[in-house]
């Protein structure tokens, strides 16, 4: 039996839950004696780790979800820091969990709200939770605009971004947050869904060239000068205009900076005009950066 025991626990982040372990035939005598020698080292109540109580932060997840009953999900923002949409994870850790598994477990943050349709749950490293759109629906209830943004800005830049999608979730049960949610989606709406970008700082530009009206740029355009090919951030193929945004995720290395510098020379060369902006100027400027933006594209008029 301890074989198969390892043999599951080896597919779920090192964690059983005493109904999986019932199944493969365990007495409620052994697993009692198993938590008391030490060869199941109890995670929440109803969830073990098998062997050793180190099973990392994906384990504790899952045991969770276990100890929750058959049908929970891990949601909100514990969702969303396992989808890779928040960096920090909540202190406790959000499940949505049926009507009849609504116990209170300590360190488990119990949600009440609508349970996931099957469309809207996923599987994510192994363990279940809502998907990046039904996340994005709960976290709006729970969280404030800038917050709110922060999420919707992560998920464009993890290409999981789907309006469509979310407006499918909140046509159905009236939702704590949707008329927040709905305001910040405005911005996004003329995107395609999986619009490439590649950083937070290319994200909250976007959103803030929608908010100011500007006509949408190609983002990570290639322009070809005789034999070499640049890319850019974002660019204006009418106007000539490319915008780079300095978020230091290719700009910390001495080969990045050399390529950087060998593009800003060929691009005004050729006839293009390339503007820097920083994260200052988006997040503590964006109304005089708008403007000045307005300025370089031909007079465009943001206001």
């Amino acid at each position: 039996m301890w074989t198969g025991a390892a043999e599951l626990a080896a597919t779920q982040h090192g964690v059983v839950s005493r109904d999986q372990l019932r199944g493969l035939g365990f007495s409620k005598t052994t697993i009692d004696h198993a938590v008391f020698i030490g060869h199941l080292h109890r995670i929440f109540r109803g969830a073990f780790a098998l062997g050793h109580p180190g099973v990392g932060w994906r384990g504790e997840i899952l045991a969770a979800v276990l100890a929750s009953g058959e049908g929970s999900v891990v949601s909100h923002g514990t969702a969303a820091y396992l989808l890779g949409l928040w960096e920090r994870k909540p202190r406790l850790i959000d499940v949505i969990a049926p009507v009849e598994a609504g116990r209170k477990i300590p360190g488990i943050r119990r949600r009440h709200t609508p349970p996931p349709l099957p469309r809207d749950r996923r599987l994510h490293d192994g363990i279940p939770c809502t998907s990046p759109s039904r996340t994005i629906v709960d976290v709006a209830g729970a969280v404030g605009e800038m917050s709110l943004r922060r999420t919707i800005e992560q998920a464009a830049v993890r290409r999981v971004l789907d309006v469509a999608e979310i407006d499918a979730i909140l046509a159905g049960p009236r939702r704590r947050g949707s008329r927040r949610l709905r305001a910040v989606l405005q911005d996004w709406r003329r995107y395609a869904p999986g619009v490439p970008l590649r950083s937070v700082m290319e994200a909250k530009l976007l959103s803030l060239l929608s908010q100011y009206g500007f006509p949408a740029p190609e983002s990570n355009a290639k322009l070809r000068i005789g034999r070499e090919t640049f890319e850019v951030d974002f660019f204006w193929r009418r106007e000539r205009l490319a915008v780079e945004t300095d978020g230091g995720r290719f700009h910390d290395n001495p080969e990045a900076e050399k390529r950087d510098r060998h593009r800003n020379r060929r691009l005004p060369e050729a006839g293009y005009r390339i503007w820097r902006l920083t994260w200052d100027d988006l997040e503590q400027r964006s109304a005089a950066t708008m403007h000045t933006l307005g300025r370089l594209l031909a007079g465009f008029d943001p206001s």
